[in-house]
């Protein structure tokens, strides 16, 4: 395999793996205001996540390719909380975001 291009379609010999690491909380997306029993005066204050993302071949462990991800652009304000929850959240990239962008990954084509 050593020679060969990454990016040509080997699914029988090729297995990829991404990793995902958080690097941080990005812009304000919204600030959730709760005034139930549970939660009088209680605020959670939602970001868009940050991450850098690394595709490597697994069994080498050579680098294809890496980017960075931003999480979910808008969110909703649940109408309950767990007592004791965080007054931060962070929002990561939702499962559509993960396979836009590595899907030429799995397809063998360079991105």
């Amino acid at each position: 395999m050593d020679g060969a291009d990454p990016f040509t379609s080997l699914p029988d010999r090729v297995q990829l793996v991404a990793c995902v690491r958080y690097e941080g909380p990005g812009r304000l997306l919204k600030v959730c205001r709760y005034e139930s029993p549970f939660a009088v005066g209680r605020k959670i204050t939602q970001y868009e996540g940050r991450y850098a993302v690394r595709v490597l071949e697994a069994r080498t462990g050579r680098l294809l390719g890496s980017f960075r991800m931003v999480g979910r652009a808008s969110v909703t304000c649940t109408p309950f909380i767990e007592p004791g929850a965080d007054d931060e959240e962070v929002d990561p990239p939702d499962d559509a975001a993960f396979r836009k962008v590595l899907v030429p990954y799995v397809r063998g084509k360079k991105p």
